[in-house]
Formats: C-alpha cells, sequence, structure tokens
C-alpha cells in the first residue's frame, strides 16, 4: 500500500556550509527522497545564493509499511569542478501531512531545519505536501444500491402520552462535524438531540 504525494520544493533560507553563508556560491539544489527508489531532483538555483528558490512539484508515492515514514529533503551545491557537496538535510515524519490535522487532499506549506553531517544548523527548508485522494475510497467507490431501512417506530419518553411516533434523524453541523441524533418526543413536543 501506497500514498501518492504532491510535493513542491520551494525554497531554502540562510544556507550555510561551515557555519558561514554560500552566497558566493551558486548551482544549488535539492533532492527529496520518499523512499530508496522515490527521489526527485529539483533544477539548479544559478543566482540565489544563500536563499535560493526552486518552486519544483513533483508527484511521488510514499510506501505505508506500518514502519516510521519519513520525506527527506537534501540540499546540496555543486562546485565549479562539478562534485557535489552536501549543505544540510531534513526529515520530514509522514505524520506532520498525513492524518491528524492533516486531511487528505489538503495542501501544507512546512518549513523545517536543515542540519549538516556534524548536527550543526545550516539553514531551512521550505516545501509543500499534499496527499492525493485515494479513488479506491472516493464518492464513485460507495455503493449506489443502498438497503433503505424499515419504518423505525419508538415509543414516546413520556408514560402519559402513550403514542407511537416514527424516529426522525436530525443533523447538525458543529466545528466541522455532522453530529447526528433523535428527537425524544414528549407530550406532543419535540425536546432535544439524544
Amino acid at each position: 500500500m501506497s500514498r501518492h504525494l504532491e510535493i513542491t520544493l520551494i525554497s531554502a533560507e540562510d544556507l550555510r556550509v561551515n557555519r558561514r553563508p554560500i552566497a558566493g556560491r551558486r548551482n544549488t539544489f535539492a533532492v527529496v527522497k520518499t523512499d530508496p527508489f522515490n527521489v526527485r531532483k529539483t533544477k539548479p538555483d544559478e543566482c540565489g545564493g544563500s536563499h535560493p528558490t526552486w518552486n519544483d512539484k513533483f508527484e511521488m508515492e510514499m510506501p505505508m509499511n506500518g514502519r516510521v515514514q519519513f520525506v527527506s529533503v537534501e540540499v546540496l551545491y555543486r562546485t565549479g569542478s562539478g562534485s557535489e557537496k552536501q549543505i544540510g538535510l531534513a526529515t520530514i515524519p509522514a505524520t506532520d501531512f498525513i492524518g491528524g490535522y492533516s486531511p487528505e487532499g489538503h495542501l501544507n506549506f512546512l518549513s523545517y531545519r536543515l542540519r549538516d553531517e556534524y548536527g550543526d544548523k545550516s539553514g531551512i527548508v521550505n516545501v509543500s505536501i499534499r496527499v492525493k485522494p485515494d479513488p479506491r475510497f472516493g464518492p464513485e467507490k460507495t455503493p449506489t444500491t443502498e438497503k433503505k431501512p424499515a419504518a423505525n417506530y419508538s415509543v414516546c419518553s413520556s408514560p402519559a402520552a402513550g403514542l407511537w411516533r416514527p424516529a426522525t434523524t436530525m443533523t447538525a453541523f458543529s466545528g466541522g462535524r455532522i453530529v447526528t441524533g433523535v428527537p425524544i418526543w414528549c407530550g406532543g413536543k419535540e425536546g432535544t438531540m439524544a
């Protein structure tokens, strides 16, 4: 099982190598990885210096196999000789954009501290991540021939009334949730939802 992600590597801020800004260095790029087989690389920023901008969007699969999942973002620069040097690495837990307060399809804008190979702060990377809705669980997959329940009758909660009435369901919206209740009938008057 896997989830389909839309990841945008937006930019980085205050990039440093050996605690010094990399203003003179160019060709800064980022690499995002969801697993060893899902790796994408941005185009290099040739003039951003310590504050590069990429705005490169990638669609990637993220395997969900029960273990703790992470998305890693590595920022590097290319030297004049063509070799690639790491500036820093950020690890993004999947719980920051899947489940909890992040519903499926929500676009999450996230910023993470980069750390170099020694654990020193080396900048900040800005990303956006959206979990694309899974079509297997969309409305088109729900059965259209649902059985309707038989008429449901409930006794009035007041013994004096002695009437049987059909149970009706009331739906109210509260704070983004749907609240369903059954009204209690007493003496011919509708009471509060139970």
